[in-house]
Order: structure tokens, then sequence, then C-alpha cells
């Protein structure tokens, strides 16, 4: 039974979640880190539970990646301290911990301080008190950032496109995508489309090639089976297995579904994307008959018009780097997928 708390705290986050800051004209854009939250908490709760509480929620593990990564990079700041430079900070949490607060509650607010910016504020009477209300609406919040974080990206993305790689994808697939400067095609068929991008990146003093690949395949639509766990990585290795060579002879590209006592299986959910029902999947693949793998993030929709699933699809090879940042700007990638009328 939901208690008269919760329910305060339910009606509080969704009433204030549209809540804009003032008018946007006079406003610097917001900055920062990508994939960090800015964390506005007096020094005597983030060296206690109250931080405790935050940097557990904040910086958990993601998940379909082959390391372990915290989804965000938390920094902290006094209230004191949360002066004009960092005001600007796109993602903000705000702390508040006040007997005089009026009653527990979360709200967001877009662009308080700058255009472009994502604040919570999660208010309670007394430590105890917050650090429930935040261990209640962990998923919230961390969706609300991670959305906050994608939208960023994909506005990034949205200005960076490949016109060329554009009008390809627009003009074989009736898809758009917003595919950025310097990935090439790799492989082009009616049905199935393999673009990629090699950088060199540094670290640890040397610089080392970073693959990130994003795949477009489509397939008549035959059944709401299709939109399942089971029959999208079968089908992603029916298609890695024709087209995705590896780097040895006889080498292809497969989803890792385990590893000696571990259960890898992908993970998936049903999603809206620009008013049209999809499936996002995560997982790790692997090559049958190489040493690489790494992760991926796939996306299938239905195109009833056409009587197709169009699946587009992000991977990234960076043995020597963390993949999040890497895995953050594909998955925007594949969310700025639109049909074609």
């Amino acid at each position: 039974m939901i208690r008269p708390l919760q329910w305060t705290l339910l009606a509080a986050f969704v009433f204030l979640a549209g809540c804009n800051g003032s008018d946007s004209r006079h406003k610097p854009e917001a900055a920062g880190g990508q994939g960090e939250v800015l964390v506005v908490m007096s020094k005597a709760h983030w060296e206690t539970a109250a931080g405790a509480t935050v940097r557990s929620i904040l910086e958990q593990s993601i998940s379909g990646l082959p390391q372990r990564e915290p989804r965000f990079k938390v920094a902290q700041t006094t209230p004191e301290n949360f002066g004009t430079l960092l005001a600007v900070h796109h993602s903000v949490l705000m702390a508040t911990i006040d007997p005089d607060t009026d009653t527990a509650s979360v709200s967001r607010t877009r662009d308080r301080h700058a255009n472009g910016q994502m604040m919570v504020h999660v208010a309670a009477t007394d430590p105890a008190t917050w650090i429930e209300v935040m261990q209640r609406h962990a998923a919230e919040v961390n969706t609300v950032f991670e959305d906050h974080q994608r939208e960023r990206i994909g506005k990034r993305l949205a200005k960076e496109q490949d016109a060329q790689i554009k009008s390809t994808l627009r003009t074989e697939y009736g898809i758009v995508l917003d595919v950025p400067g310097g990935y090439r095609v790799v492989e082009q068929t009616p049905d199935f489309c393999w673009l990629q991008r090699d950088r060199l990146m540094s670290g640890s003093g040397l610089e080392h090639n970073v693959i990130e690949g994003v795949m477009i395949h489509q397939e008549p639509y035959v059944s709401d089976n299709t939109f399942s766990i089971p029959y999208l990585v079968d089908r992603r290795d029916s298609v890695t297995r024709e087209h995705m060579e590896g780097p040895n002879p006889g080498s292809y590209m497969i989803v890792q579904r385990s590893f000696e006592d571990m259960d890898l299986m992908p993970q998936g959910r049903a999603i809206r994307i620009n008013d049209r029902f999809a499936y996002l999947m995560h997982g790790l693949y692997g090559m049958h008959g190489a040493r690489m793998g790494g992760p991926f993030v796939s996306l299938s929709t239905l195109d009833e018009a056409r009587a197709r699933v169009i699946t587009v699809e992000g991977f990234v090879y960076a043995p020597q780097f963390d993949k999040r940042e890497y895995m953050r700007e594909l998955e925007a990638l594949l969310f700025s997928l639109r049909v074609e009328p």
C-alpha cells in the first residue's frame, strides 16, 4: 500500500516534471563534461550517508558493457559555491535537507540557469527522509539524467551529420539518421548497410584505433514475435554472419550469449521513439574465429506503411578505453531514426 508521503512525492515529480526556467534569450548555454552530473550538497551531508546514497545511485555500474563503468561521472559542490560558473552545468542534482522544508519532494526543471540544463531537486526535512526519498526515486532520477544526456548528444549530431550519407539512407532505405562526419560506407545492399568510423584516440601515452560501426538492415514484418530478445538476437546473428566479416579469414560477428557460467544474453525493452513503437536492446558482441568484441546497442521499429521491420545498430571496438560515452553517442544516433512517409 502506498503511504501518503509516497503519493506526495509521486505527484510532485509528475506535476513539476515540465517546469522551465525564465526567458531563455538571456541565458548562456549549458556546459560541463560529457556524462557528468553535478551534485549540489553541503559538505557535511556529502561526507556522510546522504552523499554515499547519491554516489551509489549515480555511479552504479551500467549493464551491457564488458567492464564495470559508472553510469555518470559525479562532481560535487556546496550551495555556497554553486555560483556563476557552476550554475550553468548541464545536469544538476540539487539536494535540500532543511527542517524548514514544507514537504519531501522530487522535481525537475529545465533551463533554470542555462539553456540546455536539466536540474533535479530533491528536498526533505532531515537526512533520513532525504535518503528514503532519493532511494525511492533512484530509477526516475537516473532516467531523467540519462535522457537528458542523450538529447544533448542528439542535438550535436544533428548539426554534424554527413549530408552524403543522409541522402543515401533516405534514397535507398527511406529513413533519416543523423550520422556525423567521419563515417564511410563499408557495404551496401538493398536490405543492409554497414557504416564505420575509424579514429586514432590517445590513451596511456599511446594512440589506439577505435572503431565505431552502424548497421542498418530491414526485413518484412511477419509477427509481433519479431520484437523479442530471442528473435532479435537470432536475426542479428544471421545478418552479421553474412555481412560482418572479422579480421581473420572465416571470422564473423556474433552475439555473446554466455561466458563460462555467466549469462550474457542482451537486455531489451519496448519504447516509443518519435511517436513510433520500437524495441531497444543492449548487449555484447564477439567474433567467431577472432579475439575481438565489445558492446552494441540495437533499435528495431515497425514501418507499417511498408510492412517492414527496420533495425539500426551501433557497436564499438575500443579495447584500451572505457565504452560508456562511445555507446551514449551511438544510442543518441539510433534515437535520431525517422522513417520517411
